[in-house]
């Protein structure tokens, strides 16, 4: 009883957390929209330029960037060790899956990993800077991570639906998320409060500060 009540506030906080983050990135943001076009611009067959993004380089962005530049050590460690956690536990779910299961779950990891891929906020090679919204984001995607780590019928649930698991199955990814939860939150415990929520900003914080020299 008392861990279902933990996992209900754990729940409410990291949601309110999200949405007074949002709040605040739309009070904070300032959105200008573009002039308009050219008349009848809309029976031209060229294709429109597209809008250019703000670069926010802020006295808050430098100094987030030189914060992930001191703890970048322990953050890669982080990251090292949840990938980790998160390969474990793919490798353990292939174990309990029919082959046509595995193959619709290798599928699917497939098409997240191409996703990831298509979104530009998470590309190091991109030398556009991240946008104000980019950077809260890519702070909160962690928090929404853990959310689905430490609340199991979130994967369980899911997993039961798409892949239509007998009782075999749930009983044994039951213990598996569970087995999981447990040491993601000993890797949260043995981790600098930071390390999680810039574990996803860490790979592009280049992308916080002005490449460019001042004259």
């Amino acid at each position: 009883m008392k861990q279902r009540l933990l996992v209900a506030l754990f729940t409410i906080v990291l949601l309110g957390a999200g949405y007074v983050a949002g709040v605040w990135t739309e009070r904070d943001s300032c959105t200008v929209p573009p002039p308009p076009g050219p008349l009848l611009s809309e029976l031209s067959k060229a294709t429109p330029a597209p809008a250019a993004r703000s670069a926010p380089h802020s006295p808050e962005a430098a100094k987030l960037a030189a914060e992930i530049e001191e703890l970048r050590p322990k953050i890669d460690a982080f990251r090292e060790r949840l990938q980790q956690i998160d390969h474990e536990l793919d490798a353990d779910i292939d174990a309990l899956l029919t082959p046509a299961q595995r193959q619709h779950y290798a599928e699917l990891r497939e098409e997240r990993a191409k996703r990831r891929t298509k979104d530009s906020s998470t590309d190091p090679n991109d030398p556009t800077p991240l946008t104000p919204e980019e950077i809260s984001n890519l702070q909160q995607r962690p928090l929404y991570k853990m959310l689905g780590i430490v609340v199991v019928p979130i994967r369980l649930n899911w997993m039961i639906d798409t892949f239509d698991l007998d009782a075999a199955q749930t009983e044994k990814l039951r213990q598996l998320l569970v087995a999981r939860r447990e040491k993601f939150l000993a890797l949260v415990d043995e981790s600098p409060p930071p390390s999680l929520q810039l574990s996803r900003l860490a790979p592009v914080a280049q992308r916080l500060v002005d490449p460019k020299p001042k004259p």
